[in-house]
């Protein structure tokens, strides 16, 4: 049986499995997605936690990362916010967006109240990880979603290798920090990585790898998630590897793509307001 505590103070000590029973018992939120769920280690997403969505090319165009993480985002803004008045009330959505690709008029039909989007731009590395960390500290912040500028260790050149070793390190040690920032608060740090950092250490509690798959229609997108680590990956081998989704990009939910389908039959006439969304 393994142990932690604090040395010399037998109170304090707890088993693994003590450990990780309690981390089982921590309130789980539906993503609004079955097989997401089924596919997630605690069966949804845990408040207070980070979630890494990691995508094959450019971080910014997602392959559909990046749509499902908003859209998982605003299904926790709505069912983390608690009641007020006897109806649910909404926290706030916010988007780091230092490569100034999203767009918000896009995903505002998926928000039940727009005002709950906040978009931050900031230039810098070291503006972009307080950013990220000033978020995630909030109570009243639902989710966090951001593509984070982390760089993959080794490169040519001594001199070289030295700046990237010294990066990697300062992303390292922020992504530690959100994510104890998460766990003080509830809110929950969305972040879309390239699957080139999936070889590198991580304070997630799911890593999921997400590829497009052929077979949607205009405005629904297929991806095949596979779960590829997390902070309990090793006690959870046996659980469900992959899963497919249908994202409904006019309503930001789950989808099911029907044979022949067609833009307006999908959309309702709302044919215009995604296409920057995926």
């Amino acid at each position: 049986m393994v142990t932690f505590g604090i040395p010399g103070n037998a109170a304090a000590l707890v088993s693994g499995g003590d450990l990780l029973l309690r981390e089982r018992s921590r309130p789980v939120v539906s993503s609004g997605f079955r097989s997401l769920d089924a596919l997630l280690p605690a069966g949804g997403v845990r408040p207070g936690s980070l979630v890494e969505w990691l995508t094959e090319g450019d971080v910014a165009a997602g392959g559909g990362a990046a749509a499902l993480a908003f859209a998982v985002a605003c299904r926790l803004a709505t069912a983390s916010g608690g009641e007020s008045n006897g109806q649910a009330r909404s926290r706030t959505i916010v988007v780091v967006d230092r490569a100034g690709w999203f767009h918000p008029p896009a995903v505002l039909p998926w928000l039940d109240d727009e005002r709950r989007l906040v978009v931050a731009r900031p230039s810098r590395d070291d503006d972009e990880i307080w950013t990220i960390d000033q978020a995630l500290r909030c109570t009243g912040i639902a989710a966090v979603l951001a593509w984070p500028r982390m760089k993959s260790r080794g490169s040519r050149g001594s001199r070289s290798g030295s700046r990237l070793a010294g990066s990697f390190q300062q992303w390292s040690t922020a992504m530690r920090r959100w994510q104890l920032a998460a766990a003080a608060s509830g809110a929950v740090g969305l972040f879309v990585r390239p699957r080139v950092t999936q070889g590198e250490p991580s304070w997630a509690e799911a890593r999921i790898a997400v590829a497009p798959q052929p077979g949607g229609t205009l405005l629904e997108r297929r991806l095949r998630l596979t779960l590829v680590g997390g902070s309990w990956s090793a006690v959870t081998a046996g659980s469900q590897r992959t899963a497919d989704v249908v994202l409904d990009l006019a309503r930001g939910c789950a989808g099911t793509s029907r044979p022949g389908a067609t833009m307006s039959s999908v959309s309702g006439g709302k044919a215009g307001v995604i296409c920057r969304a995926s």
